[in-house]
């Protein structure tokens, strides 16, 4: 397992082909709901839940709910147990899924939506999916909150900093990146981003460029 906390560079794939690949990205859908993922991430979340096994997937920014559908879907398809917290400034209330709950919250303020009570209460291993302003500030406070939660081996994934490749990282703020890297200056010892994911179809051929981070083992 390769991890490291220095990498700097974007993805291998040029912006006309991003760009192409994003106009697919948000016409998708899934059971017709818009689900705005690319076909890297369709292909590396189904390994990365089948791996990791979470029993608990809290997911930051639910839009009308498809990925916490996929997610779901997923994880029963696999035969593996699992509960889907979506949260989003909108809540979700036009859908009823099985093992998802749809939760009303800002992605600055999760204290207030996600109590310490509840947040003992989940079953592990957690796995959390900031997908939600990509402003850098946002992202960046919600790191900061699971900073507090996260155990050794769990993974926070921080999804579409690939906008940096596609010249958009200044409409918000620097983007999910520049959060990573502000993050993982300040806890450089404690978390690793894995390139398993991030390069398995080539370097950061991914819309979570640099963003599969893992908290480390304790041993590391």
């Amino acid at each position: 397992m390769e991890m490291t906390t220095t990498r700097r560079g974007g993805s291998l794939l040029p912006k006309n082909l991003l760009n192409s690949i994003q106009r697919g990205t948000l016409a998708y859908t899934y059971k017709g709901i818009p689900t705005f993922k690319n076909p890297f991430d369709w292909a590396l979340y189904p390994k990365l839940l089948w791996e990791e096994r979470p029993r608990t997937i809290i997911e930051i920014g639910s839009n009308l709910g498809g990925s916490a559908a996929w997610l779901a879907d997923t994880m029963r398809a696999f035969g593996l147990p699992c509960q889907i917290h979506s949260i989003d400034i909108n809540k979700v209330t036009d859908l009823r899924l099985p093992d998802v709950i749809f939760h009303q919250g800002d992605a600055n303020l999760l204290e207030r939506s996600l109590s310490q009570d509840f947040m003992r209460s989940l079953a592990r291993p957690l796995l959390v999916i900031e997908d939600s302003s990509h402003e850098m500030t946002t992202t960046l406070a919600v790191l900061n909150f699971f900073h507090n939660w996260l155990v050794p081996g769990e993974y926070i994934i921080i999804e579409d900093g690939i906008i940096t490749d596609m010249g958009d990282a200044a409409m918000y703020g620097g983007g999910p990146r520049a959060a990573v890297e502000h993050f993982l200056g300040r806890y450089a010892s404690e978390y690793e981003v894995d390139s398993r994911y991030c390069d398995w179809f080539g370097e950061n051929v991914t819309w979570n460029v640099n963003g599969f981070l893992r908290r480390r083992q304790a041993d590391n």
